[in-house]
């Protein structure tokens, strides 16, 4: 599981990089949390590769970074 958050964090990352979301951490994880409409500590999770989502948020993630969830 653990390499498998990881490997998602650097899709996000990636994705959010693409849209031009800023890089520092915080804003972020404040501007994904809004996007996926989930806590700010979950968004830093994803962000730092510490959780996997759910299947029904991996969807939403998928649909709205445009990130393949497979």
């Amino acid at each position: 599981m653990q390499q498998n958050a990881k490997q998602l964090a650097v899709q996000i990352n990636k994705s959010l990089n693409d849209l031009g979301v800023p890089i520092n951490s915080r804003e972020r994880a404040l501007i994904l949390s809004k996007m996926l409409d989930i806590p700010k500590q979950q968004a830093w999770g994803l962000l730092e590769g510490h959780a996997l989502p759910d299947d029904i948020l991996m969807r939403k993630i998928a649909t709205e970074l445009e990130i393949d969830p497979a």
